[in-house]
């Protein structure tokens, strides 16, 4: 199929290639050479910033730059002057993944242990582990609601990013989470809804968990609403804000798979308006089963958009060229591969890129409108 004329063309960029002001420059040029019009920056990475932020510490990784170095406020500004777009990627709940603390004492995981999700034993966990990469925060916590949403939203304040970027805004696995306040909460709320006998009977029982093996499917519910709640909070501030701000999500691909074990209801974010593009992370190898997960989105996307994400760091350039033209007959809106970091054998070379670019990418294009964001 034929180039758009509009067209999202992008790559995520992790925290690795934010450290030095050479691999920004490096990472901007090769963008630009090979007609992507956009890079998602990863500025939050494990509670901690990439950029001067007045919630959080300091990221350990810039410990060797000069204290005036900003990645974040260095890629607004290179990357728009070489016609880029730049969105913020910010991870949400997902906070450490190692048995060794933060050095800051300010981090999240040292300053508010009790924020942290608990399994059903009302333990948390700092390293990875199945399905669980590591540490992450509660989202019911009103507190933990708060801060994710004052670190988004600072980020908006204080720079000019053209898009936010949500990701891990969910939970990794239905194993999470069972903490007491979550106990707590579930039990206020269905307390509202039940008989005073049932309560009693509840109320009365030694098992903390009561509530939520008496009442599953709502207590799975209750967790996608905790999610939900949290996009909408911080959609409607960033909005606010600034109207013309892009708010993005990485997504579960499978609606099943994101609604059912990570409580992340992403067609009800894009039914009711509090998501203007979703990126779902289709890194599937198989191109049949790469189009069957973006056919979902794209069945869902109501008038929003759809950045199909590709896990470039798995397959050949020419598997990636497939699944793009693919793509295109889909309708998607543009493409995000996942990452550049690995697309350019770490800022050493762009020759992948350029097979891209001489198959799909001939030409520069604009992203697409967004005609509700006015």
């Amino acid at each position: 199929m034929a180039e758009k004329k509009t067209e999202a063309r992008g790559m995520w960029v992790v925290r690795t290639d934010l450290t030095s002001p050479e691999k920004i420059t490096t990472a901007i040029k090769y963008a630009v050479d090979n007609n992507f019009n956009f890079l998602v920056v990863q500025v939050r990475g494990r509670g901690d910033a990439f950029y001067n932020s007045h919630f959080e510490p300091r990221a350990e990784a810039l410990e060797g730059q000069p204290a005036d170095f900003d990645p974040l406020k260095m890629y607004v500004e290179e990357g728009h002057k070489a016609g880029l777009q730049i969105f913020a990627w910010l991870n949400t709940h997902y906070s450490w993944e190692s048995a060794t603390l933060p050095k800051s004492p300010e981090h999240v995981v040292n300053k508010h242990p009790e924020w942290l999700m608990r399994t059903e034993k009302n333990e948390y966990t700092l390293v990875g582990g199945g399905e669980t990469e590591g540490a992450y925060t509660c989202p019911s916590n009103p507190l933990v609601k708060q801060h994710v949403k004052n670190v988004f939203l600072d980020v908006v304040k204080n720079y000019d990013v053209d898009g936010i970027n949500f990701d891990y805004v969910r939970y990794p696995n239905p194993e999470f989470c069972f903490c007491d306040g979550c106990m707590s909460r579930f039990k206020a709320q269905m307390d509202k809804e039940i008989s005073a006998d049932k309560k009693a009977e509840l109320t009365a029982s030694k098992d903390r968990l009561a509530y939520t093996k008496a009442f599953p499917k709502e207590y799975d519910q209750f967790r996608r609403d905790q999610i939900t709640d949290l996009v909408g909070q911080i959609y409607h501030g960033a909005k606010k804000i600034k109207p013309k701000i892009l708010v993005t999500a990485d997504v579960f691909p499978g609606s099943d798979d994101a609604y059912n074990r990570r409580f992340q209801d992403w067609k009800l974010w894009m039914k009711t308006g509090i998501m203007d593009i979703l990126m779902p992370m289709a890194y599937a190898e198989d191109t049949e089963k790469w189009k069957k997960n973006v056919e979902d989105e794209m069945t869902a996307r109501g008038d929003r958009l759809v950045y199909a994400g590709l896990g470039q760091w798995q397959i050949t350039a020419e598997s990636c060229i497939e699944k793009i033209k693919a793509g295109r007959k889909l309708g998607a809106d543009g493409f995000c591969l996942f990452a550049y970091g690995s697309a350019t054998n770490d800022g050493t070379d762009d020759a992948y890129l350029k097979k891209i670019k001489a198959a799909v990418f001939q030409q520069k294009t604009k992203l697409p409108k967004t005609p509700w964001v006015k």
